[in-house]
């Protein structure tokens, strides 16, 4: 068998270099795409939570003009027959007060309509701002899960690099273009990583110490 030319091996190495810089590059634009999108979901819903304050404020305001509103008329009913008993001298007066009686109740009940109309839309928000939730934190959960097979990813092609020698001088750069990013993403995968081999060490332990006993 003829030996590998020394050029043969330098291109390989190269290829490698570049499918692994352009790995590292999709994954990269992935993950930025992933919180693009979870930053804008948080602002969604903060405009949702914004509306349905708004809304319940509309609706405390009008629940005390209608209360007053309801405190007037019973003040001037009684004002009205007041003036019934009194002399027919007071005729134009009570009925006076019964024509502002008279008005404050279709007052009353346009109040009330509004209430209820602003019940109506805020139970309509409250529901739809429940579904929106349900739908954002969905989201959030799925591109979470996402985001962690990704830099899981991230971390499996890293230690696979690491085991090739060849491969240091490419590992280090691709590293240092992936800037504090992908280091927080290898450290906390290298992290995890480790909390789970304690976990189990532990459990081996605990369970020898069971079968001891």
């Amino acid at each position: 068998m003829a030996p590998e030319s020394p050029r043969s091996g330098a291109d390989g190495e190269v290829q490698s270099e570049g499918i692994d810089a352009l790995s590292l590059g999709i994954l990269e634009d992935r993950f930025q795409r992933v919180l693009a999108d979870n930053a804008k979901l948080t602002k969604e819903l903060e405009a949702a939570n914004k509306e349905l304050r708004v809304l319940r404020e509309d609706e405390e305001e009008l629940t005390m003009t209608w209360k007053a509103s309801v405190a007037v008329a019973s003040r001037q009913k009684t004002t009205a027959h007041g003036l019934a008993r009194n002399a027919q001298v007071d005729a134009r007066a009570r009925t006076a007060g019964l024509v502002d009686a008279a008005r404050h109740a279709q007052e009353l009940q346009d109040v009330h309509r509004r209430l209820k109309s602003v019940n109506r839309q805020l139970s309509f928000a409250q529901e739809l701002q429940e579904k929106q939730l349900g739908v954002v934190e969905q989201k959030i959960a799925t591109r979470s899960s996402r985001a962690r097979r990704i830099e899981q990813a991230i971390y499996r092609l890293v230690v696979e690099a690491q085991s090739e020698s060849d491969l240091d001088e490419a590992l280090s750069a691709a590293v240092a273009r992936g800037g504090p990013l992908l280091r927080s993403v290898l450290a906390r995968e290298a992290q995890r990583e480790a909390l789970e081999l304690t976990a189990q060490e532990e459990a081996a332990h605990g369970g020898g110490a069971a079968d001891d006993a």
